[in-house]
Formats: C-alpha cells, sequence, structure tokens
C-alpha cells in the first residue's frame, strides 16, 4: 500500500522544475543548430497560455510547451518513455497546460523530442481518456483521472501512451544531436548529469581559490568560486535549485557562490574539483582570473544548522571556455597611481645606501 507521504516523494514537483529548465536550455541548443531564432516567451504567455518558446526560420514561425521527461509511476525505475503525462485541469481547477495556446507540444524523450499538433493533442485525449472515473492513485491513471485533493488541489491528470501521440497525422520529431551528459565534460569528471541533483550553469568566474583551497574561515580549506554575470536562464537554474542568486552592485552582476571544503564531516578528505579546458583536456595548477568564462558543475544538497535550514552547492568540475589570465606580476608601477598631496617618504629623495 502506498502512503500519501511516499507517493509525494515519488513525484517530487521540485525535481519535475529543475529537470523542466534543463530541457528548455538544451532544447533551445537543439534549435538554434537546425538554424531557427529562438525567443523566450513573456511571462504572461508561460503562464496563461502555456508558451515556452517561439521558433523562427524564414516564413515558419510557431510557438512550443516542452515537457521534460518524466518517471513513470515506480520512480526508482527512472525515466518512462512509453507513457507521458497530460494536465486537463491545473492545481486551481482551471484549464490545464493540455488546453493552452501553442502550436505544439514537445515531448522530450531519451534520443529525441517529439512534436504534437495541440489540437491534435487534445482531440486524442478527450477520445482516449475517462474523465468521469477517477482513481486514487497516479499509477492507476493510465486513460482515466487523478489529482490531488489530498493536497487542497484541484488538478486533474491522466497518462495515456506515447504510441498514441506519435501516430497522431501531424507529430513529427527532432533526434538530439548530443547528449547531456557530454555536453560539458567527459565522463571521468561527471557521474552524470542526469542525476536530478546536478547542474550546469555558465557564468564569469571571480575569486576562484581552486588551485589552492582558500583558508580565511576554514583552516582546512574551501574550494571556492563566485560565478557571476549570470543571465536569465542560468539564473533560473540556479533558483530552480534553490540556490541563492547576490548581486553586491559589483562586477560580479547576478552571481551564486560554489564550494567545496577539503575535509567532510566524517574527517576524510574531498576530491579537488577537476578543471578542464574547452576541449575537456585537464587545466592542472592554472589560476582562474576574474571575467573568465566558465561552465561549472555542481551538485545541491540541504543542510541545518542553529535552528536554520537551506540548500547549499557542493562544486564538482569546472571547464574554462574562456581563460582570463591571472595577474599575480602586478608590481607596485602598474597597480596604483599617484595620491596627489599624499604621504612621500624621505628615502624617496634619498639614494639608498648598502652598508657592506
Amino acid at each position: 500500500m502506498v502512503t500519501v507521504k511516499e507517493f509525494k516523494g515519488r513525484h517530487d514537483h521540485k525535481d519535475y522544475i529543475k529537470r523542466g529548465i534543463r530541457t528548455e536550455n538544451l532544447f533551445i541548443d537543439e534549435a538554434i543548430k537546425l538554424g531557427y531564432e529562438v525567443k523566450v516567451a513573456s511571462d504572461s504567455q508561460n503562464m496563461s497560455d502555456h508558451i515556452d518558446l517561439i521558433l523562427m526560420k524564414g516564413d515558419e514561425t510557431f510557438t512550443v510547451d516542452i515537457k521534460a521527461r518524466r518517471t513513470g509511476t515506480d520512480k526508482s525505475k527512472g525515466f518512462d518513455d512509453l507513457w507521458t503525462v497530460v494536465e486537463f485541469k491545473n492545481t486551481m481547477g482551471n484549464a490545464g497546460w493540455l488546453y493552452g495556446k501553442c502550436d505544439y507540444f514537445v515531448f522530450e524523450q531519451e534520443d529525441e523530442y517529439v512534436f504534437a499538433n495541440s489540437e491534435e493533442l487534445r482531440e486524442l485525449c478527450h477520445e482516449v481518456v475517462d474523465l468521469t472515473d477517477k482513481v486514487k492513485y497516479f499509477r492507476e491513471a493510465n486513460y482515466k483521472v487523478w489529482g490531488r485533493s489530498y493536497q487542497n488541489k484541484k488538478d486533474l491528470i491522466s497518462r495515456i501512451e506515447m504510441s498514441k501521440v506519435l501516430q497522431l497525422k501531424s507529430t513529427f520529431n527532432w533526434k538530439k544531436s548530443l547528449d547531456f551528459s557530454t555536453r560539458i565534460c567527459d565522463n571521468s569528471i561527471l557521474t552524470t548529469i542526469k542525476d536530478n541533483n546536478m547542474s550546469v550553469i555558465k557564468g564569469n568566474a571571480h575569486w576562484a581559490s581552486i588551485t589552492s583551497p582558500n583558508t580565511t574561515f576554514d583552516s582546512d580549506g574551501v574550494w571556492t568560486i563566485d560565478v557571476g554575470n549570470l543571465d536569465e536562464k542560468n539564473k533560473k537554474i540556479a533558483q530552480a535549485d534553490g540556490i541563492s542568486v547576490k548581486n553586491k552592485n559589483d562586477d560580479r552582476g547576478d552571481f551564486v557562490t560554489i564550494k567545496r571544503k577539503v575535509r567532510r564531516k566524517d574527517g576524510n578528505l574531498n576530491k579537488a574539483p577537476e578543471v578542464v579546458d574547452a576541449q575537456k583536456r585537464a587545466m592542472i595548477g592554472t589560476l582562474i582570473g576574474n571575467g573568465s568564462e566558465v561552465n561549472v558543475l555542481y551538485s545541491t544538497y540541504e543542510w541545518e544548522f542553529g535552528g536554520k535550514s537551506g540548500v547549499s552547492a557542493d562544486l564538482r568540475a569546472i571547464q574554462v571556455t574562456n581563460l582570463v589570465p591571472y595577474n599575480t606580476d602586478a608590481d607596485a608601477e602598474e597597480a596604483f597611481g599617484v595620491v596627489e598631496d599624499g604621504f612621500v617618504s624621505k628615502e624617496a629623495d634619498e639614494e639608498v645606501s648598502f652598508a657592506s
């Protein structure tokens, strides 16, 4: 028997939001490679009309609502590409995403994106789903409807087979050119980015202490980097992971701080974050200067301390795509300007003698 608590744990909406943002970012990459100009929909289009992106190429323009891969009724078995979820009503009891104004719903699969014409999909769902047969558990929602009334929500959700979506007249697909886990680093660095607790964000490096850990506040040392000048896409990735995005009105702009302690709580030592260049070759001993363009891989973990709790990011790996050299040789002539009416040393006008 599945309890409400277990059931909620297996269908964590926060994890699905994180996957959704990653899926959108990868889909944009694929669209650009295929020659499309991509425009992100406005907040109102996204919320009210269920439109994520607007794609344009020549005389062709269409809108899409992207659906990330989902786990099945048993989350421990991973993603289920044989079935997909459709929403007839949202949590407020209003029309669900099935009634959105997009031209196509795009369903992510393991190696492709499936485009389903929105009108054809609506007609299909009304033909095959019994809206009068409401079931108690999500696992029973095949061609029936289920909702989270136990959470005082008014949604109506069903599951239909992807094979039926593929048979629709206007359905077409895009093959994925690269798997996400190969885009940033190789397998020696990543366990897998498909893990829901791992993300990659892109920005500019600031105050990176990677070659030598920072010991200012921790005697054992902390590897740390501020990933700054984040665009909207990468801010959304961090925020979906529960990571605080800060802005101190300095060169970093919108930034996140990602760290890894040298020593774990159990006393054992952590592995240092790996650093690679744009060709995924190891960078050993290279200092990362402020402004360097980087992709940063991190995992998330929850913490509690002193009555407070939150989510932090654990630094896993860094890819430097454009290195700004770290200046360790700046001398006084280069570093400082002249301060008029300031202190002048007596030695400035005297010859320095070296006693034998």
